[in-house]
């Protein structure tokens, strides 16, 4: 049984590469963090004082990583989904094989609990799954609410920009 596990493990990998490899083809480049931690940390934490005395550019600037770090986020989301995607369907074949199995009165989800507790290939795409999802859920509106405050940032920046000209 543990063979079956790694294989499952094993296709993952090969359904992350694969995947990898198509945002590759669209032009995508390897996702990694654009911001070390700190430098993110920094524009989250900017009190008024610190916003008040950037330039125009420092703005554009931080608007431009913000951005960045929203994209890398989101690119994190996707690559969750995806592997939810793929756990989930992987699953439901191993189910599938043996729901038929059961007598008729027994309700589809005991079926289901069953399968799974008995087999450890399912037993571990339902852990892949679960963790996924809890990964999602810890940075669902996160990639937005950097978009935001990236868009906020250009706001500052053209505020900046125009009452320099002006005075």
């Amino acid at each position: 049984m543990s063979g079956e596990v790694n294989l499952t493990e094993q296709n993952m990998e090969i359904i992350v590469k694969a995947l990898d490899e198509y945002e590759s083809q669209c032009g995508l480049p390897a996702a990694s963090s654009p911001c070390p931690g700190d430098e993110l940390n920094e524009y989250l934490s900017m009190d008024r004082h610190a916003l008040e005395v950037l330039s125009a550019e420092d703005c554009g600037q931080i608007s431009y990583r913000l951005g960045q770090s929203a994209l890398y986020i989101q690119r994190s989301i996707n690559r969750e989904e995806a592997r939810i995607v793929w756990s989930e369907t992987s699953l439901q074949e191993i189910v599938n094989k043996d729901v038929n199995t059961f007598d008729k009165f027994v309700k589809y989800e005991v079926r289901v609990a069953s399968i799974i507790a008995k087999s450890e290939p399912a037993a571990k795409l339902t852990e892949i799954t679960s963790y996924a999802k809890q990964r999602v859920k810890r940075l669902t509106y996160i990639a937005t609410s950097l978009k935001n405050l990236s868009d906020i940032m250009l706001a500052n920046q053209r505020s900046k920009y125009y009452g320099q000209r002006q005075a």
